[in-house]
């Protein structure tokens, strides 16, 4: 008897081994043949780029593709764009995606060792299987092969960014024979806070837009030393018909969440603010190695952000859309699922065609940008837009106005905010700005404007892109600037709220907001 169930079990074991053998070469048959198709389909193409394209399998035998870029170079912004083409129409909206084969910090880790940095590319369908056609790496072109042939041939063009880590080293003591002349400081927050997002990855979309024209941020340069005569004078006055812009709901612009609309204390020579006061507020965040806050915005429609335009420039590289990121609603910048807020990719992003800031000449003059969103926002109590300046563009006519602006910069320790702040500061004349310091000459022009106490009380670091809302008699607020520049202390590398800060007058461009808007 013993003998016997011994055998079973022998035989019973017998079963499970040819089991799993039938089940291995059932496994490699499927792959075999899969293999043997893709092969086909690659020999008929006759796979371009092999030095930097392969096609590859992942463990679910689904078709992906490999893009591998030997030694790139290291301390600088990576840009790979490829364009595919298929021979047929795609099923649905998804084009595919590429992405970093190997997390972010094992692809820097890479880079510093000079090692490949490998990409993979996810396809929108297999069948037929997507044609490699060109790759472009840091704008220049790698290599291209054919196009795909038939009635029906859909380009794809997918991108992605990758920053580099920066560490930026401030000294805390600065020699005592610095040039006695101001410099500049642009508002853009060096010292930044990284966070990890909890959204959802989104697929790239087609058509992709073609990059942004070239803009160098301000940057320190020396400034006149005579005590300048007030030569500008204001744009003559003109009475602006009030225009509806596209989804600027006049039942919705420039209205504060009345159940949060209290004022509390000072803290840190700032207003401290509630969830929801101020809707229209919009954190811009950059993606390096992970999501880091990088300037304010004004939600003025649905899809639309008013911003500055340096700040589409991270150290004098160009930002490009897809690597921008909007949070509207948002109190808390560390939390991720906060009540009420939306995040929003950013679709592009449009310069004023007369900002002509750069590193040798800055200037606040039409420091000007549009951002456009992917999806549009639905108004809540917690997301409203802002109302756009109407009447008069004459800044006499504002001059000892009192403006609210609201951000998350930095405090009067150099320590920025989680929790966005509100400063009230005054506007001023031309001429009260033009001979407060001799740098404001080439820096100011007949659009911009001046406001501050010149107290230590103002927007800082970090601040760069805020509205400058004035309260109106309806009890509506409106945008009538941007916080563009400040005058840079020296000592500390920070801006410098003895002196006032420079706006860019949204009065004087609303014709072209208009027209970016309702577009």
């Amino acid at each position: 008897m013993f003998l016997l169930l011994s055998e079973i079990l022998v035989f019973k074991g017998y079963r499970i081994k040819i089991y799993k053998m039938i089940s291995e070469i059932a496994r490699y048959i499927f792959f075999v043949h899969h293999l043997l198709l893709l092969l086909n389909g690659a020999m008929a193409i006759e796979l371009p780029c092999p030095e930097y394209f392969r096609y590859i399998r992942n463990d679910n035998f689904e078709s992906m593709g490999q893009v591998e870029i030997p030694s790139p170079p290291r301390n600088m912004a990576l840009h790979l764009k490829i364009e595919l083409t298929v021979p047929t129409s795609l099923p649905s909206k998804y084009v595919g995606r590429l992405e970093l084969a190997q997390s972010k910090e094992e692809s820097i880790r890479a880079i510093q060792q000079r090692r490949s940095l490998f990409y993979v590319v996810h396809f929108p369908i297999s069948h037929p299987l997507p044609i490699l056609t060109n790759i472009w790496f840091n704008e220049q072109l790698y290599c291209s092969g054919p196009r795909a042939s038939g009635r029906i041939v859909t380009s794809i063009v997918l991108e992605h960014t990758l920053f580099p880590p920066r560490i930026l080293t401030i000294p805390t003591n600065q020699e005592n024979n610095l040039d006695a002349q101001p410099n500049f400081n642009d508002f853009i927050q060096f010292d930044q806070i990284s966070f990890s997002p909890f959204i959802p990855e989104t697929p790239s979309r087609l058509p992709t837009l073609p990059p942004p024209p070239p803009l160098l941020s301000p940057s320190p340069s020396p400034r006149p030393s005579s005590q300048p005569s007030p030569l500008l004078s204001s744009i003559p006055s003109k009475v602006l018909s009030e225009k509806k812009p596209l989804n600027n709901n006049d039942d919705e612009c420039g209205r504060v969440n009345i159940q949060n609309s209290n004022i509390n204390p000072l803290i840190a020579k700032g207003v401290k603010t509630s969830p929801g006061q101020w809707p229209w507020l919009v954190a811009i965040f950059v993606v390096k190695i992970q999501f880091e806050f990088h300037c304010t915005g004004t939600l003025v429609t649905n899809k639309h952000i008013v911003t500055v335009a340096h700040c589409t420039r991270l150290d004098d590289i160009i930002l490009p859309a897809s690597t921008m990121l909007v949070s509207l609603g948002r109190y808390r910048l560390r939390d991720w699922r906060e009540k009420g807020s939306v995040n929003r990719e950013v679709k592009e992003y449009t310069l004023h065609p007369d900002y002509k800031g750069d590193a040798k000449d800055p200037t606040a003059d039409a420091d000007l940008a549009i951002i456009t969103l992917w999806e549009p926002v639905k108004f809540s109590d917690f997301i409203k837009p802002i109302c756009l300046w109407s009447g008069s563009n004459d800044l006499r006519d504002i001059v000892g106005s009192r403006g609210y602006v609201i951000g998350w910069g930095q405090d009067e320790f150099g320590r920025y905010l989680t929790d966005p702040h509100m400063a009230i500061v005054p506007i001023v004349s031309q001429e009260d700005c033009l001979w407060s310091n001799a740098g404001f000459v080439a820096f100011t022009s007949n659009r911009t404007f001046c406001a501050g106490s010149r107290n230590g009380i103002g927007p800082c670091n970090g601040d760069s892109g805020s509205g400058l809302v004035i309260r109106k008699t309806d009890g509506r607020y409106q945008l009538r600037g941007v916080v563009s520049h400040s005058i840079l202390d020296r000592n500390t590398m920070s801006c410098d709220l003895t002196h006032y800060v420079v706006y860019v007058d949204v009065a004087k461009h609303l014709d072209w907001i208009h027209s970016q808007i309702t577009s």
